[in-house]
């Protein structure tokens, strides 16, 4: 027995609305997997994996993304990665105008803009790179021996430099 959810519930959960659940189920992009409700008085049922690629694909509309370009992402997805339901097992990233199919080991490959081309990507741990970069000073007693005067730090002309430097000796006083 498989677990489903009706479009009732999709709608609630996620935050498809309505009219966009029935578009997206018949223009291919996002089709209920348990029963397709085919005719009046017939329900469409969607399975766990189906609200998760509505909620994907709706978060993905709500950045911009258009139905017309998650349905080249979707099959860029399927025919490149091997992934079935890109939108529901895939991990995806949008960056400006393109999307972005995140590979293991953590490569970005273009699925939209330039499909199959690879991105320069890394993310830095900035709270974690302060606080080692802390406890190195700590444990070395690492400080600041001194600091060069604006005059000598900026290439500015003399008489600039002067009233900054000027500016400086007056701050420091007070």
């Amino acid at each position: 027995m498989r677990i489903g959810f009706s479009t009732g519930q999709i709608t609630r959960l996620t935050g498809v609305p309505y009219s966009t659940l029935n578009l997206w189920a018949k223009n291919g992009l996002v089709q209920p997997s348990i029963a397709t409700g085919k005719g009046s008085g017939s329900e469409r049922i969607y399975s766990f994996s189906d609200l998760v690629a509505l909620k994907v694909a709706f978060e993905l509309r709500k950045a911009g993304v258009t139905t017309r370009s998650l349905k080249k992402v979707v099959q860029f997805v399927r025919e490149n990665e091997g992934i079935d339901q890109p939108l529901a097992e895939a991990r995806l990233v949008v960056s400006g105008r393109d999307v972005l199919v995140v590979r293991n080991r953590g490569q970005l490959v273009s699925a939209l803009s330039k499909p199959g081309q690879r991105c320069l990507s890394f993310v830095i741990d900035l709270p974690r790179t302060l606080g080692e970069l802390k406890g190195i000073a700590d444990t070395t007693g690492a400080f600041a021996m001194g600091f060069l005067g604006p005059e000598q730090a900026l290439k500015l002309p003399p008489k600039q430099a002067a009233q900054i430097a000027r500016s400086e000796r007056k701050r420091t006083r007070t």
